[in-house]
Parts: C-alpha cells; structure tokens; sequence
C-alpha cells in the first residue's frame, strides 16, 4: 500500500506543480526558465507513469541507498531552487522601458 500511495503521490505532484509552473510562467521573471521546468515536471510524471509501479520500485529502491553521501548537496540544490522561485516571482516581470 505504501508503495502505491507513494507512486501515485509522485505522479500526482509532478503534474501539479507542472501545471502550475506553466500556468504561472508568464508572470515571472524568467518565463522561459519557469516554462523548460513545468514542461520538465509534465514529461517527469508521464515517464513515471510509462515505468509503471514495479518499474517505479526497481529504479528508486538501491538509488535511495547510492544517493546518501549526496543528502547534503541534494538539500542545498532545493534551497537553491527554492531561493531562484521566490526571485522569480518577486515582484513579477519588469517592465522594459524602451
């Protein structure tokens, strides 16, 4: 069951947030940068949906125990992108005054 809940969670928040990138593109700063990670977010979810549950299992299970020593710089590449969304859309797009 767990692993079920988790691999529609996947799915289900990649399409979301996707969605919503691509919604909320043209009111950011870098609307093109915002646009390549929703469209990235979309084609994530349906490849994850193409790999099916078993698939999803297979891939993920000994990447977690590889991925450990990078913990760190996986959390500082969040904080990063985080940091670069709210910049993003601070403020909205400025306007050019040509």
């Amino acid at each position: 069951m767990a692993n079920t809940s988790l691999y529609v969670t996947a799915i289900v928040v990649r399409l979301v947030f996707g969605v919503l990138f691509l919604l909320t593109a043209s009111k950011a700063k870098y609307s093109g940068v915002i646009k390549f990670f929703g469209y990235l977010f979309v084609i994530a979810a349906f490849v994850l949906i193409l790999m099916g549950e078993v698939g999803f299992k297979d891939f993920f299970t000994p990447l977690i125990s590889d991925f450990r020593p990078f913990a760190a710089i996986a959390g500082l590449f969040a904080i990063v992108f985080g940091g670069f969304l709210i910049f993003a859309f601070s403020g909205g797009k400025e306007k050019s005054s040509t």
